[in-house]
């Protein structure tokens, strides 16, 4: 299923590219007067296999000399989404909810959640960014999901998840695209070439809510 996922998700990419119809975040060129905000439950990367987080920084790399003007993640930000509780808004502010409940609940799904380990293997993208396929090794992912889903409906808090589509594969977002690409079918080329590159596996335990 996670697979068919990414394929698609690459369908459209190929499609983007060969049509001129990628699609730019433009907050990403004025970052000081973004104001999306929102609430996420995550863990990084670089607290897993260096090896792993190198690899991804290495293909990095290679997409940047051939579009050096795009959004790059650097190597501490890279990231699982583990849910996203209030997707990105803009104008948003923590003052407008109480957060305490959403750390209560936060800490309660953890208590049982094991170590994730999951497994970077290809690219994929969608027309506005380029991504590292993840796939869980177990079902301690989906079952952590699921907890954060029950208790924070059940807490009766204010969540925006599932809202366009239920979160079920594990990629990380590591390319973002700000400018116009200076050639696609090179890019598409180069991605092309990963599209079935072992990145290698990361184990994850420590969770953040930020």
């Amino acid at each position: 299923m996670i697979q068919s996922i990414y394929d698609d998700m690459w369908q459209r990419f190929e499609l983007a590219l060969k049509h001129n119809e990628y699609e730019l975040d433009l907050y990403l060129s004025d970052l000081e007067n973004d104001t999306r905000r929102g609430i996420t439950a995550l863990a990084y990367l670089n607290q897993g296999n260096c090896s792993t987080v190198n690899e991804i920084i290495r293909f990095q790399k290679e997409v940047r000399e051939l579009e050096p003007e795009q959004y790059y993640h650097p190597s501490n930000e890279l990231h699982l989404t583990v849910l996203s509780v209030i997707s990105c808004l803009p104008e948003f502010a923590l003052t407008e909810i109480d957060v305490n409940p959403y750390i209560d609940v936060f800490r309660s799904a953890l208590k049982n959640a094991g170590k994730i380990e999951i497994r970077y293997q290809g690219v994929s993208a969608s027309p506005n960014c380029i991504v590292i396929q993840g796939f869980p090794t177990s079902d301690t992912l989906e079952r952590l999901r699921n907890e954060l889903r029950t208790q924070l409906t059940e807490a009766g808090v204010r969540v925006t998840f599932d809202s366009r589509y239920k979160l079920v594969t594990a990629h990380s977002s590591i390319i973002r695209f700000k400018a116009p690409l200076n050639n696609a079918q090179q890019l598409l080329a180069l991605c092309q070439r990963y599209r079935n590159h072992d990145f290698g596996r990361v184990v994850l335990e420590d969770f953040e809510l930020v």
